[in-house]
């Protein structure tokens, strides 16, 4: 099976008027994601679909773009760039939620990596503590 769509952006030049129209046409529900230096609407698109982001456009010519799900950027990044894709914006992290990249395909159209944030692995207790657990909670 092949890596899914995590995450879509669009890029805005009039922000209430976009989200305006994304929730009377399709009921979407944002959020604003209260980033440091940058305004960004996180927004719901239904049961089971990718969540998504909108920001202000920084360029005319900007267009929505997917973020695919890796498990590690920066192989993910060499493989893109092995396959024919340029990467036009480095690996970057976003704190508490992950790192991504940003491409171009060989068509041009852009191309999102995002990894997230790995959780903390549990620590295992020994068999035999284990055990005793167990044997003291019959008691």
């Amino acid at each position: 099976m092949g890596r899914p769509i995590v995450h879509f952006e669009i890029p805005a030049g009039d922000m209430e008027r976009l989200k305006k129209f994304y929730t009377e046409c399709f009921g979407w529900v944002f959020t604003n994601a209260q980033m440091p230096g940058i305004e960004y609407w996180l927004f719901t698109t239904g049961k089971n679909s990718p969540a998504g982001g909108m920001y202000r456009k920084q360029e005319a010519n900007e267009h929505p773009r997917n973020y695919v799900h890796v498990e590690a950027i920066d192989d993910a990044i060499r493989v893109f760039q092995g396959a024919g894709g340029t990467i036009m914006v480095s690996k970057q992290e976003i704190p508490g939620v992950g790192f991504t990249a940003i491409g171009l395909d060989p068509e041009g159209n852009a191309v999102g990596l995002f990894e997230p944030v790995k959780p903390p692995r549990r620590k295992r207790m020994k068999r035999v503590q284990k055990k005793t657990v167990k044997k003291t909670r019959r008691r």
